[in-house]
């Protein structure tokens, strides 16, 4: 076994048994213990499903499944995102007084809170099957979502990271954000897509996109990233029956843009981490 092999695996070793001290740590010692991680997103699924369901739930077929799916996946992106910024200050005296790769913590943080999603996407699977809807033969798309959507979260997390010791108005600044783009991701309304998604967005760069606010507002709420994640979860678990799954070409497209977004980052976050004694 070569050197490099051998450091893969202390790394992939460390990462995975952090990751899931983290995961197990994370309510000790409070009374509910894991359920509060329920909380937040079971509480946000009964107030959206109780005010927009009068208006969009004839309209969009297992309107609480829909709505509970884009919830927990939102729930994982804004999760991951903020513990990537907040790892820097939990994690300080590790950081200052032990020499490692600091991307490891990155993939320690991505690690926990896949575990976390992976509880509420049980969750869901009960509550698919007792609304009748198949869910278990379309199980293989699972890894392709969970590599999508931490590739997306953790590389949206370690920007904020890179430079959120140096500028500490960052993590005021992301909740504001964070908080604006949940309105325009199609969580709690529907997703309007005429035609596939490729050809919709060559089409709107040739022209079809009107220069207004509402404009801007319709090509981000179709093709930010978010919301083709969601989305493309949403027909396979849901309607593919009715909208089909994903083609294999927009999965590999996808995946390799979410890939490139985080290679970019990662390159980012390990040029900033140098100075990272320095901003404490």
């Amino acid at each position: 076994m070569t050197v490099s092999q051998s450091s893969f695996r202390q790394n992939l070793h460390t990462v995975l048994a952090f990751g899931w001290s983290d995961f197990v740590l994370k309510y000790r010692g409070s009374f509910f213990g894991y359920l509060w991680s329920l909380a937040a997103p079971l509480v946000r699924f009964l107030v959206i499903y109780y005010v927009f369901h009068p208006f969009v739930g004839r309209e969009i077929a297992q309107y609480p499944l829909y709505l509970f799916l884009g919830i927990i996946l939102w729930e994982h992106f804004t999760l991951t995102t903020t513990a990537c910024m907040t790892m820097l200050h939990e994690k300080s005296s590790l950081i200052k007084k032990v020499p490692f790769p600091r991307i490891l913590l990155v993939f320690v943080t991505g690690w926990t809170h896949l575990l976390i999603f992976l509880t509420h996407f049980a969750i869901f699977l009960a509550a698919a099957w007792a609304f009748g809807v198949p869910i278990l033969p379309r199980l293989w798309y699972l890894p392709i979502l969970l590599l999508q959507m931490s590739l997306l979260a953790l590389g949206v997390g370690m920007i904020l990271a890179a430079y959120c010791l140096k500028y500490r108005d960052i993590q005021h600044l992301w909740l504001i954000v964070s908080q604006l783009l949940f309105w325009l991701t199609p969580i709690m309304y529907p997703y309007r897509l005429e035609g596939p998604l490729w050809a919709v967005l060559l089409q709107t760069l040739k022209g079809s996109f009107t220069p207004t606010l509402v404009g801007f507002f319709d090509v981000f709420v179709r093709f930010q990233p978010l919301s083709i994640l969601i989305h493309d979860a949403r027909r396979v678990f849901l309607y593919a029956g009715t909208l089909g799954i994903p083609s294999f070409t927009h999965m590999i497209a996808f995946t390799a843009l979410c890939a490139i977004f985080f290679g970019l980052s990662a390159l980012v976050f390990v040029r900033r981490s140098r100075f990272f004694l320095q901003e404490y």
